[in-house]
């Protein structure tokens, strides 16, 4: 008797699956990396999963505690504000990216960054990046204003930074 090999074509076949193994290949997928709902439903689907079970398994992941959105969001939000400088609008934008709810960013987005300043955080991007030795005139300044800009800095942000800057370089 010839033994049937598992090819990666049978990976999308759906077959008829008990909520026990979804949650053993969610929580496999979980132990690699926190993954939000939709980004772990998806991975699920992509394994062949039918999405009955993937519901009762996810649901189940929930209740216990497994998948929580809302702090993988507050974790993910001072990661890209602490570390990566991001402003506001790039974080949501990131958020965004990886698959969070609109809705959930809209409801929990003040509460996840609050403890944050960031025109502080402007301000050490400026010397990280050593964005301040690129202001030279006018025209490069604009480009300055616009790269902060991409980093998701508002117009206040951005303006303290500059207030800043020309602070510490009358101290000098």
């Amino acid at each position: 008797m010839k033994k049937i090999e598992y090819s990666e074509y049978e990976e999308n076949i759906p077959r008829d699956d008990s909520v026990k193994e979804v949650m053993a290949a969610a929580t496999n997928i979980l132990v690699f990396a926190d993954n939000t709902e939709k980004n772990l439903r998806d991975k699920l689907i992509r394994k062949g999963f039918n999405e009955e079970a993937i519901d009762a398994a996810v649901d189940k992941m929930k209740e216990a505690g497994l998948i929580n959105d809302a702090r993988l969001m507050r974790s993910v939000s001072e990661y890209l504000a602490d570390k990566k400088l991001y402003g506001r609008a790039r974080i949501k934008l990131e958020l965004q990216k990886k698959g969070f709810d609109k809705q959930l960013i809209g409801e929990n987005f003040n509460e996840c960054i609050s403890g944050v300043d960031f025109k502080e955080n402007c301000l050490k991007l400026v010397h990280k990046k050593k964005l301040s030795e690129k202001i030279k005139d006018s025209k490069t300044a604009r480009a300055v204003t616009a790269a902060l800009a991409r980093y998701g800095y508002g117009y206040v942000e951005i303006k303290y930074a500059y207030t800043r800057l020309l602070e510490e370089n009358e101290e000098d």
